[in-house]
């Protein structure tokens, strides 16, 4: 009897193993991704939800190549401009797998940063940092780092959130014939000095 259930066993190993095996080399079966990154497009969705839902002023003060202008927004032009963020979402399955995530706790400011990086240096978006509050967990401050060519031009660009008040985006130009420009943007419905 103690023979036939040593047998049993090695045979279910057997059959475990080889049922390992197989999903392992089979790149058909999908592995899940239990990872979990920050949720940035639900925190920006919020946010610009936030700021539609109530009667704020909402301004823009734009800086271009050393001119100033500022300007009162709709609350459609502010949603349209607060897209750029969105779109900077990293968390989608295919494109999170280019991405790594670091968490460290900053005495300085107060919060805990959760950073991510590309493992691949011509990903688009170069960088995220993720400020939270170190006794709420609420976002305070959210900094993307981002650098895309388009044609024979180089743009990097500069965005962050603070929570609850207002948005920067600012863009680095650089062509190759030589031809740079800087444009500042900020946006402001919230923050007071």
């Amino acid at each position: 009897m103690k023979k036939v259930t040593v047998f049993f066993f090695a045979v279910i190993l057997i059959i475990l193993s080889c049922n390992t095996t197989t999903t392992k080399n089979n790149p058909a079966v999908p592995v899940s991704d239990t990872s979990k990154f920050y949720p940035l497009r639900n925190f920006f969705k919020d946010q610009i939800q936030y700021v539609d839902l109530r009667n704020f002023p909402i301004y823009k003060i734009t800086v271009k190549n050393g001119k100033k202008d500022s300007a009162a927004l709709s609350k459609d032009a502010f949603i349209a401009l607060a897209e750029i963020f969105l779109n900077k979402d990293i968390s989608a399955p295919q494109v999170k797998v280019l991405y790594k995530e670091a968490i460290f706790h900053d005495l300085s400011t107060g919060s805990v940063t959760i950073n991510y990086t590309p493992v691949n240096s011509k990903a688009e978006v170069q960088n995220i940092d993720i400020l939270l509050d170190e006794e709420t967990n609420m976002v305070k401050r959210i900094f993307i780092r981002s650098v895309y060519i388009r044609s024979d031009t180089t743009i990097s660009e500069q965005c962050n959130w603070k929570a609850n008040k207002s948005f920067q985006v600012n863009r680095y130009i650089t062509a190759k014939n030589g031809y740079t420009s800087t444009e500042l943007n900020y946006i402001n419905w919230n923050d007071k000095p």
